[in-house]
C-alpha cells in the first residue's frame, strides 16, 4: 500500500496544477513531498492543502494538530472533523460523539435530527434541510472561521466558493492574499489558470510549507 501511495503521489507531481487539483489527495496526511521543489512544482500541493486545513481547524478550536492528523490517518474525513468541531462548540455536544453519531447514522442531516440544529447558523441549517453534502456543510464551518478568526470578507469568501474553491483552497487563498498583496480571488484564479501550483504561490509569498502552521496561529485573532 505504501508503494501504491508513493506511485500515486509521484504521478501527481508530474501533472500540471489543474490536473493535480482533481485528485482527492488532500484527505491523506501520508505525504512523500512536504517541501517545495521547483523541479516538481505540484508535488507538495497535497501536503500544503492538507496542512493548511488542519492548522486552521487546530488553531480555531484549540485542538492538538497531531491528534487531528492521527484521526485522518485512522480514516476520519477532514470535512467531517470540521463539522464535528464547529457544530460541537455551538450545540454543546462533544465532537467525538458527533463523529460517532455520523458513523452510526451515515449522514449529518440524520445526526442533527437528534436536536441542536437550532443553534447552528442559518446557512448550515438550509443545507441540512435540503440534504446537502458534507463538503457543503464543512464549507459553511470553514468560511465562518475564516471570517471571524482570519478577518476574511464574507463576500469575498462567497466569491471564492462561486469560483469553485474547495475548503483547503479557500483557506490557502485567504492566507496568501495579504502576503502576495492581491485579493484572495486573484490567488485562486492564478492557481486555476494552471500556470502555477500552490507550492509556487507559497514560494512567491516567502513561505515554506513547514511554516504554514505558525503563520496560521500568528494570523488568528
Amino acid at each position: 500500500m505504501r508503494a501504491t501511495l508513493a506511485v500515486t503521489l509521484a504521478i501527481l507531481g508530474s501533472l500540471p496544477p489543474a490536473a493535480a487539483r482533481a485528485e482527492p489527495a488532500t484527505a491523506c496526511h501520508c505525504f512523500t513531498s512536504r517541501t517545495f521543489d521547483p523541479r516538481q512544482p505540484t508535488a507538495a500541493d497535497p501536503y500544503i492543502l492538507a496542512t493548511a486545513r488542519s492548522s486552521v481547524l487546530s488553531a480555531a478550536f484549540s485542538v492538538p494538530k497531531a491528534g487531528l492528523v492521527q484521526e485522518v490517518m485512522s480514516g476520519a474525513q477532514p470535512d467531517d472533523l470540521w463539522i464535528a468541531y464547529w457544530a460541537g462548540t455551538r450545540t454543546g455536544r462533544d465532537p467525538g460523539d458527533l463523529m460517532a453519531a455520523k458513523g452510526r447514522k451515515g449522514s449529518w442531516p440524520l445526526v442533527f435530527e437528534e436536536g441542536g440544529a437550532a443553534r447552528l447558523s442559518a446557512p448550515f441549517r438550509t443545507i441540512l434541510a435540503r440534504g446537502g453534502n458534507t463538503a457543503e456543510l464543512a464549507g459553511v464551518a470553514v468560511d465562518e472561521v475564516l471570517a471571524t478568526r482570519l478577518a476574511a470578507d464574507p463576500a469575498v469568501l462567497a466569491a471564492l466558493r462561486k469560483a469553485g474553491a474547495s475548503s483547503p483552497e479557500a483557506i490557502l487563498s485567504t492566507l496568501l492574499a495579504p502576503r502576495l498583496r492581491v485579493p484572495s480571488t486573484a490567488v485562486l484564479a492564478r492557481f486555476q489558470s494552471g500556470k502555477v501550483s500552490w507550492g509556487m504561490l507559497l514560494e512567491e509569498a516567502g513561505m515554506k510549507p513547514k511554516e504554514i502552521d505558525a503563520v496560521v496561529r500568528k494570523s488568528m485573532r
